[in-house]
């Protein structure tokens, strides 16, 4: 092994650039680069885990995302994580079947999942998405419903009183939600106060609730609290989840499915 030459503080800090760089980062990775014993580095990690700096894993740490009242916009989201949003679209298309009533939330990974039930039979689907609306091919047999409601300011979703109300006043047999963070303790949260009326009517009026995430949005807490993640019946990412996170959240008796 290459002698380490950095002083703790120092060898800690370039371990913080490192994760930030790349999200996340093993045990046995930053051992390797930063020439010391995986002892050593769990204590490096444990201390900036104390400090708030990153979030500790089982086999090491993953980027702590500071930006909680930050959203993205559409049109950088959609490009993001395309693979992994296809994946989780395909597999929530099959969790629909023919004559089902189901909400989609406003968001770019329900997009996609609005676009997989294009050719699917006897549908109603309920979006207070306009671009979700504007977009999505349904089959003859299917219904589109806007729920109506305020746009938001530069935004294609719609919400406030109207919007909650048709959501609260309808019954459906399975919602996909999507979310801008997952966490263990936080549970799952949003961007913005003022959606999140609109997606908890969601989870509450469906038979089945789905939240819809990829591995990217799981350590980030964003502003506004939706639900914990007990209270969905299902929250479903892709295969890139780290898999020590996978295995704290079964043991939390959180319903969870990778793709």
């Amino acid at each position: 092994m290459k002698k380490n030459t950095y002083i703790p503080a120092e060898r800690q800090k370039k371990m913080m650039e490192y994760i930030e760089a790349n999200t996340s980062a093993q045990i046995h990775e930053l051992a390797e680069k930063f020439h010391v014993s995986e002892a050593t580095v769990r204590r490096d990690l444990d201390d900036l885990d104390q400090q708030g700096a990153l979030r500790r894993t089982h086999g090491g740490a993953i980027k702590m995302d500071r930006s909680t009242a930050y959203e993205s916009m559409y049109s950088e989201k959609i490009s993001q994580m395309l693979d992994e949003k296809h994946r989780i679209a395909e597999y929530a298309a099959k969790l629909v079947h023919p004559g089902d009533t189901v909400h989609i939330d406003s968001g770019t990974t329900t997009f996609f999942i609005a676009q997989a039930l294009a050719h699917h039979e006897d549908l109603t689907i309920i979006t207070n998405d306009l671009y979700i609306a504007y977009q999505t091919p349904i089959h003859p047999s299917s219904t589109l419903i806007v729920t109506g409601g305020v746009r938001r300011q530069g935004r294609q979703e719609l919400v406030g009183t109207i919007t909650e109300n048709f959501i609260r006043d309808s019954h459906v047999d399975v919602a996909f939600i999507g979310v801008d963070g997952i966490d263990m303790t936080g549970g799952a949260t949003n961007a913005n106060f003022s959606e999140v009326g609109v997606k908890r009517l969601m989870l509450m009026s469906a038979a089945r609730s789905v939240i819809v995430a990829d591995h990217s949005k799981f350590g980030r807490v964003a502003l506004a609290r939706i639900c914990d993640l007990k209270e969905a019946s299902l929250l479903l990412t892709d295969s890139g989840l780290d898999p020590d996170i996978q295995n704290r959240l079964r043991k939390m008796d959180v319903q969870l499915e990778t793709v």
